[in-house]
């Protein structure tokens, strides 16, 4: 773990040396539904890509992809309640789903005056939260990329294996996955938009038996558009399982073909 740590320090750092440090185009923080969300956009023009973390994650985990997508796009980066600065936690109790979720963000980016068409990029259970809001929201979708990402027919025995504090953000997300799948399953239809599927290979040693199983789940969710390309990611899993931090590079060419898509 500690190695771990500090590689993705010297990844950050040497991203410091190959890009310059980002103008904020907007840094501000808006209740939406009763809960303060804050939120972050880089990049002056461009199609809105909406980033999209997973499980208990805020939106550092993109730091490594927002500078250089901020080029050729209107990078949005947001944390859900609790997580980073998006506090202080209103509904402390209550399992977080995907619906909810979903209708969060959408609120948050009226809020912010952020029209839609989008490009969503969602990680892990983001990827959960990411499927909810194409079927809810499908006319405000442009693209979406799902890096890695839960899945609603996945077994029951796929789920952390950290030990999550009780009442804590990721603890209620991961309380609210059942309910989310569901959500997911019995939601509209995905829109007919672009897709991109990034699967990872190796998720760790607790994880072995259960790769094909994962790389068919990927497989999966590459059949919900008639435009979809999956991108198998070697080399990556689950404590290279952050793809956006593991291979930036994979998670910013998908997001920049979803923009030439749209020209």
């Amino acid at each position: 773990m500690k190695r771990r740590i500090a590689r993705n320090v010297m990844l950050a750092a040497g991203l410091v040396l190959v890009f310059p440090i980002l103008a904020v185009a907007g840094d501000a923080t808006f209740v939406v539904h009763g809960q303060n969300l804050h939120l972050k956009t880089f990049g002056a023009s461009g199609p809105t890509v909406v980033f999209e973390a997973g499980l208990g994650n805020d939106s550092s985990t993109w730091r490594l992809v927002a500078g250089p997508a901020a080029a050729f796009a209107r990078v949005v980066l947001y944390d859900r309640a609790g997580l980073g600065q998006s506090l202080p936690v209103e509904t402390k109790d209550a399992a977080v789903t995907a619906d909810d979720v979903a209708t969060s963000l959408h609120g948050l980016l009226a809020a912010a005056d952020l029209h839609p068409p989008y490009i969503l990029v969602g990680h892990s259970l983001g990827g959960l939260y990411v499927q909810m809001f194409a079927r809810k929201y499908p006319n405000e979708v442009s693209g979406v990329v799902l890096l890695d990402s839960s899945s609603p027919q996945a077994p029951d025995a796929l789920k952390t294996r950290a030990r999550l504090e009780p009442g804590s953000p990721a603890y209620r997300e991961e309380e609210g996955i059942p309910e989310s799948n569901k959500q997911v399953a019995r939601g509209g239809a995905f829109p007919d938009v672009p897709l991109t599927v990034v699967a990872a290979t190796d998720h760790a040693p607790f994880f072995k038996d259960w790769e094909p199983t994962l790389m068919q789940l990927q497989r999966q969710l590459a059949t919900l558009s008639p435009r979809a390309t999956l991108v198998v990611a070697q080399d990556s899993g689950h404590d290279g399982h952050d793809i956006q931090l593991e291979r930036p590079g994979i998670v910013i060419d998908a997001v920049k073909r979803k923009v030439e898509q749209q020209r």
